[in-house]
């Protein structure tokens, strides 16, 4: 998946130098900003869910660990690529997973 950003980065800046962004591609960029930052709030029903109840039954502490594991290199993905769009919506991914985890920890 790593490998797959670096492509769309790298062909990104090749199809940057050569075309001029179009409004279709702008407005896909701020598109996809917004979704970037919309998309977390997703989880707050499970946050939610386990804090007001205190209780995290049927919520996999293996699988919030690993989806807050694999998205990680994603926040340093945007930091090395100076990219605001992948850098606050994967921070944001971040907060909330971690929310998770530490709720399953906390009443699991």
């Amino acid at each position: 998946m790593h490998h797959l950003g670096m492509r769309h980065k790298h062909e990104r800046s090749d199809q940057h130098l050569n075309h001029p962004q179009t409004r279709y591609t702008i407005f896909l960029d701020k598109l996809t900003f917004v979704a970037g930052v919309v998309g977390p709030f997703t989880v707050l029903p499970q946050i939610y869910s386990i804090f007001s109840s205190q209780s995290a039954t049927g919520v996999s502490l293996a699988t919030w660990l690993l989806i807050f594991i694999v998205t990680l290199p994603w926040v340093f993905y945007g930091i090395a690529h100076k990219d605001k769009s992948i850098i606050v919506s994967f921070s944001l991914w971040e907060v909330v997973n971690l929310t998770v985890v530490i709720g399953v920890l906390m009443y699991g």
